[in-house]
């Protein structure tokens, strides 16, 4: 059974289509409990439309606090022992829960299982595909071992619920990198894992927040590697305004080369988010400014989202079943 915990705020546009991309899982054996983080627009009253015609849909409504904040008011009012995340922009494809469902019963160490995921424009056209995690417990101890942390997609993920009580939730004062800084305190407690298939939409657009807030997320995801390693190397975890101060402290040039390499992906998101809305002139520009930043971030990825033959033929796939 399957706690569904999808937080929303002002997610109107999207999330009637979320749901019932829930509500038409293959397997049917779930609730959905749906956070509404005090949205102002009507997305609680397209919620309380679904109340009425699925017994397994609710409604938690809580004063606006942050996404944190929401999921973790989900985690605590669900009542079955595998949190599934969804997020209110998203689409679920249909056999997600059922392929999921079936990797638990294979392997009851995994405290985590994602899957891949396609990238989605606003308007729902597919763009490029996300293959992220480790796909073996031989792969995920190789990765903990070289102090990285196993990440998987985030809104694709079922996760054990009581080693999420045991950690904790989720910390707000990581908001924005939020699932990287739980993913990483998972590891202790076993294998975080990726179903090798395409089982969620995942839209991105240049409004939504990790785009908005490019540079803070990036600040929080260094300080989160780094208490990540220490953590393993059993030496104190630095707090993040000691993280902060510490990279203000740093030479300058050593300042200035993590600000091109960070600049490189944030002009490879913008390049791709651009691409989405068939922006096709400032989808370039940024593409050869985020090669010209950080080549050895952007190439890999063009050749891994775009150009590989695993990835046309994913997306080909995709867009046939579209």
């Amino acid at each position: 059974m399957i706690s569904v915990v999808m937080p929303a705020y002002n997610a109107s546009k999207f999330i009637a289509e979320a749901i019932e991309s829930i509500l038409n899982q293959t397997f049917q054996e779930f609730e959905l409990l749906i956070v509404d983080d005090g949205s102002t627009d009507n997305t609680v009253e397209i919620i309380k439309h679904y109340l009425d015609s699925d017994q397994r849909v609710q409604l938690i409504q809580a004063e606006h606090g942050g996404i944190c904040h929401a999921l973790n008011i989900g985690i605590e009012a669900s009542k079955y022992s595998w949190i599934a995340r969804m997020d209110a922009d998203d689409i679920a494809l249909p056999k997600r829960f059922e392929k999921q469902m079936s990797a638990v019963d294979s392997n009851p160490d995994v405290v985590v299982w994602g899957t891949y995921a396609n990238h989605i424009s606003s308007t729902g056209k597919i763009l490029s595909l996300q293959q992220q995690g480790p796909l073996t417990e031989q792969e995920f101890y190789k990765l903990k071992k070289e102090g990285e942390i196993p990440f998987v997609i985030h809104p694709t993920t079922l996760l054990k619920k009581d080693i999420l009580l045991k950690i904790g939730g989720y910390d707000p004062q990581f908001a924005l990198a939020e699932d990287l800084e739980l993913l990483s305190r998972m590891t202790d407690h076993g294998p975080i894992l990726a179903i090798p298939e395409v089982l969620l939409l995942y839209r991105v657009h240049l409004q939504s927040s990790s785009m908005q807030k490019f540079f803070s997320q990036q600040q929080l995801v260094g300080c989160i590697v780094e208490r990540h390693r220490a953590r393993l190397a059993g030496t104190l975890k630095p707090e993040l305004a000691q993280h902060k101060e510490e990279e203000q402290r740093q030479l300058p040039l050593v300042r200035l080369k993590q600000h091109i390499n960070t600049l490189g992906q944030f002009f490879y998101r913008k390049a791709g988010l651009h691409m989405a809305e068939q922006q096709y002139l400032s989808a370039s520009i940024n593409l050869g400014a985020a090669i010209i930043a950080h080549p050895y971030y952007s190439i890999p990825r063009i050749w891994k989202q775009r150009l590989s033959s695993k990835a046309r033929r994913a997306l080909k796939e995709s867009r046939d079943a579209d």
